[in-house]
């Protein structure tokens, strides 16, 4: 297993999606596969199809043993964490879901840090009012 020390939260700047809408994007975008290791949904999978049932759910994308292709110049040491949303807008049921997400990851990998992708790339809005202390908090 690589070195993990960070998590990097993203937003999908999309108003739907999943983890296989994000990995036929990237491919676009001429990557080999999704670059994110984990997609938080918010219940709206396509633009015309939403489930209560999908909100907050887990879906995986890269395997935790590669490193991402999300954060520039962050990668090889962090995991990739994508919410479905735009602008900021998350469900209740995604932020509890990442915190505890957050959680289990830092039993499992030790004390990691959390940032946003926000913190490394300033033309990537993210979470307004949300910050990773209050994450961490609970």
């Amino acid at each position: 297993m690589r070195e993990i020390d960070e998590i990097i939260i993203h937003s999908s700047d999309s108003t739907f999606g999943n983890a296989a809408l994000i990995d036929h994007w990237h491919r676009e975008r001429g990557w080999d596969c999704i670059g994110y290791h984990v997609v938080i949904l918010n219940g709206k999978i396509s633009s015309d199809q939403e489930g209560v049932f999908f909100d907050g759910q887990i879906e995986t994308g890269r395997s935790l043993d590669r490193a991402g292709a999300h954060c520039l110049g962050r990668n090889e040491k962090s995991i990739g964490v994508c919410l479905i949303g735009k602008n900021g807008q998350f469900t209740d049921m995604q932020i509890k879901t990442l915190v505890e997400l957050i959680k289990k990851l830092r039993e499992s990998f030790g004390d990691l840090n959390v940032s946003f992708h926000s913190d490394y790339n300033k033309d990537k809005p993210m979470c307004p009012g949300i910050t990773a202390q209050d994450l961490l908090n609970g």
